[in-house]
């Protein structure tokens, strides 16, 4: 039975979270679509953008995504405390960068509005700190822009987003974030993790460390977006120690891990890497989220025979979060 929100998510003291987003049906509305042939895999770019301008926003932040082409996967640290340290002036020009006004040149006059007004920053303050209203704020927006490209009215998102309860340790943070990295990989996307699916956190780490001598030795740090550069990057201040070496051979054994499984063979002869104490209970970690969302959310990239597509050029308005 689904839990109240109010159950999954602690909105005092925060904590880091498996969230999910599938598209209505189930459709590959941000793939390519077997019936029409047309590809909607832009739609992966609008959400890895949206998605980290808005951890610049709200007092979350990103540690792990996998945009695939029916649904998502995010490895989220929720931080609602972080806004109590947000001054007035930072709520007032934070929240008009989510929703900014008709023109550029009012900014101004909407940030005078909210500093006058105490009562509504105080709202808004409890908005930016809120994992619902981020959610809603992602999903809203890909849906509406989606609407206007198929000129089409109607759901996008099947629903309110999906929510784990908070992890219960970095344990449990490393095996979620090997999970929505590997998405692509157990879709049949992608050949390997250095290669990993185009929107994917793994794949912008790898080219960020292919980038800059020295960053596989650094702890892995939230995702960043240089919207200047176009470019996705990483940068403190992190909440985990693990460093991008260790976690980039972590993921290359899980994925070969799961291989040597699948061909009916026993991992254990790949022999445990390095900095791992339990890789048998890791890897029980890891399984047990494939067997929560690995039937609901279908292969991502890889329609399932006879399952029922909706046909491309149909979205939603709301995201219904």
């Amino acid at each position: 039975m689904t839990l109240p929100r109010s159950q999954l998510i602690d909105r005092e003291n925060g904590g880091w979270h498996h969230v999910v987003s599938r598209c209505v049906r189930r459709a590959w509305l941000c793939g390519k679509d077997a019936d029409s042939g047309v590809d909607f895999s832009h739609r992966k770019g609008w959400l890895e953008e949206r998605l980290l301008t808005l951890s610049e926003v709200f007092t979350v932040r990103v540690y792990g995504y996998a945009m695939m082409s029916n649904h998502c996967h995010l490895a989220l640290e929720y931080r609602p405390r972080d806004a109590l340290a947000l001054t007035d002036g930072e709520v007032a020009r934070r929240w008009p960068s989510v929703f900014p006004p008709g023109r550029a040149e009012h900014l101004e006059t909407a940030v005078a509005a909210l500093l006058s007004d105490p009562e509504r920053l105080a709202v808004l303050r409890a908005r930016l700190a809120d994992l619902s209203w981020f959610m809603r704020c992602l999903n809203e927006h890909v849906a509406r822009r989606a609407n206007r490209e198929d000129d089409c009215t109607g759901r996008f998102w099947e629903g309110r987003f999906h929510s784990s309860k908070p992890l219960r340790d970095l344990k449990a943070v490393h095996a979620c974030m090997t999970y929505v990295d590997l998405n692509p990989l157990r879709a049949g996307a992608t050949s390997g993790v250095a290669e990993a699916g185009e929107r994917t956190s793994a794949r912008r780490r790898v080219e960020e460390s292919r980038r800059e001598a020295g960053k596989l030795e650094e702890a892995l740090a939230p995702m960043r977006l240089d919207a200047g550069a176009g470019r996705v990057f990483t940068a403190p201040p992190t909440s985990l120690e693990v460093r991008l070496s260790t976690y980039l051979e972590h993921l290359d054994w899980t994925a070969r891990s799961g291989l040597e499984r699948r061909a009916g063979r026993n991992p254990a002869a790949l022999g445990a890497p390095a900095g791992m104490d339990d890789p048998e209970g890791f890897l029980r970690l890891v399984r047990r989220y494939d067997r929560r969302w690995g039937r609901r959310e279908g292969r991502g990239d890889v329609p399932p025979a006879g399952r029922e597509r909706r046909p491309a050029g149909t979205g939603e308005a709301a995201a219904g979060c």
